[in-house]
């Protein structure tokens, strides 16, 4: 079949200046050659062959140089990028993300600082960290290693310092990338960005069932189960693991499979004893496993657990043995709690993600999740109040340091241990500069106060 920049017939893939072969001979390697020729004179297109390279996995590199050779292309070495992936990279090591670093220190380079207030700063971090790297954070894990690095990038553009040269980061970055009401600039946390972007790979697998891609991930590793089983099998491939350590390794990855709830339908893709389907409640197997241990349906689907009688849903349980005296009154629980789910016969088992009110999973709803499981109970009206301000993001940003005292004032630099020959107000010379004195209290600030307040009509002190 011929299309737009692409030939595909069943043992290669003519796409992106790169040919990939299933079957491979040197006989099959001639028949495409000869075919690719035809294809050339019926459609009056060139194909560059040269600028082709060839590569096979699997094979000895005699076989394959004399592949290319016969194909007039250059021979791919390992790793290449193919559709902006590295393939056969180790995403582990720090060198395969050093184009995303390269690249954000470049857009976030000193003479753009120079160039822009703290709130441009702000915007163009957002701005880096939301395009630049969200390609890479959407397929891997990111190293610790190279968090660091991207932050260390960003808090000096931030603060002012250069690649040689650091200057006073005088709120730490923890607290730059809380929520903006939670007292923070809402720059995000790179770590809980990818955890956010990566939780996207379990839904997207339950919910694409039937695509290709899923079904090789089901036929290889499980498929989304596969992602919640907690053993570490060395024969899966480092993505796979890593996509793994997420909902195992990780508080975080444990919240995000919390919010996703089962919504029941006819009982076709929930397993009855280990997945959560009853609002509210945990799995029955960890509820009542004693009779879990007994039963002689462990691994059955809820559909298969029963059948639906004049359109009505009837179970039929069955036990390795009768019920002893004590285990009556647990049965009795145990009934009454599945009684309580109805079964619809004509809708499938489906997700519903908490996080969001359309239910949808999406990565911004993830991340503010994970932000708010981290900074539970933090909460200030005075931070509210101050983004709602109509005024430049500049002034605001000032304002945020202001309420902080986290501004340069001769006090806080002689606490960080700079040089200062004297703490006194430049404009009274009568006390310490300390943000409150230089703001609101000294007697050269406190008349420009009277006077922006009768523009509102209004007159109150300033507290001490």
């Amino acid at each position: 079949t011929v299309g737009s920049n692409k030939v595909d017939i069943s043992i290669l893939q003519y796409a992106d200046d790169t040919i990939f072969f299933g079957e491979a001979s040197m006989e099959n390697i001639r028949a495409i050659k000869a075919i690719l020729r035809i294809f050339e004179l019926a459609s009056s297109l060139k194909i560059k062959f040269a600028n082709c390279c060839f590569g096979a996995i699997g094979m000895s590199e005699r076989w394959i140089s004399e592949a290319a050779r016969c194909l007039n292309c250059s021979q791919l070495s390992f790793p290449f990028v193919y559709l902006g992936i590295p393939i056969g990279a180790n995403p582990r090591r720090d060198h395969m993300w050093e184009p995303i670093i390269n690249k954000c220190e470049r857009a976030l380079a000193k003479w753009k600082q120079r160039h822009l207030s703290f709130g441009g700063r702000v915007t163009l971090i957002q701005s880096v960290l939301t395009s630049i790297p969200i390609y890479f954070l959407s397929f891997f894990r990111i190293p610790k290693k190279v968090v660091d690095k991207l932050v260390r990038v960003q808090r000096r553009f931030l603060w002012g310092g250069g690649p040689n040269n650091n200057k006073i980061a005088w709120i730490k970055w923890e607290t730059v990338c809380l929520p903006k009401e939670k007292g923070g600039l809402g720059i995000k946390d790179i770590n809980m960005f990818n955890l956010a972007l990566l939780g996207k790979w379990r839904w997207n697998m339950f919910h694409n069932e039937g695509q290709l891609w899923v079904r090789i991930l089901e036929s290889k590793y499980g498929g989304w189960r596969g992602l919640d089983a907690a053993t570490n099998d060395k024969k899966q491939s480092l993505w796979w693991r890593d996509l793994k350590s997420v909902f195992h390794t990780s508080q975080q990855g444990e919240e995000l499979k919390r919010d996703i709830k089962w919504r029941i339908g006819c009982g076709d893709r929930i397993k009855f004893w280990e997945d959560e389907w009853i609002e509210g409640e945990a799995s029955l197997g960890s509820k009542y496993p004693r009779l879990s241990l007994i039963s002689c349906q462990q691994n059955h689907l809820i559909q298969h657990m029963g059948d639906y009688k004049e359109a009505e849903w009837e179970w039929k349980l069955s036990w390795r043995r009768p019920l002893f005296d004590n285990e009556v009154l647990m049965a009795t629980n145990f009934l009454n709690d599945i009684e309580r789910q109805p079964i619809l016969m004509h809708r499938r088992d489906g997700w519903v993600w908490r996080g969001d009110p359309s239910g949808h999973y999406t990565a911004q709803s993830a991340y503010n999740l994970l932000r708010e499981a981290t900074v539970d109970g933090i909460h200030d009206s005075v931070y509210h109040e101050l983004w709602k301000l109509k005024v430049p993001l500049k002034y605001a940003i000032f304002a945020w340091r202001l309420i902080r005292d986290r501004l340069p004032t001769k006090i806080n630099l002689h606490r960080r241990q700079v040089a200062v020959s004297d703490t006194s107000c430049p404009l009274c010379r009568n006390e310490v500069e300390d943000a409150g004195h230089l703001f609101f209290h000294c007697r050269k600030v406190t008349p420009l106060w009277w006077e922006s307040s009768s523009w509102v009509s209004q007159s109150y002190a300033f507290p001490k």
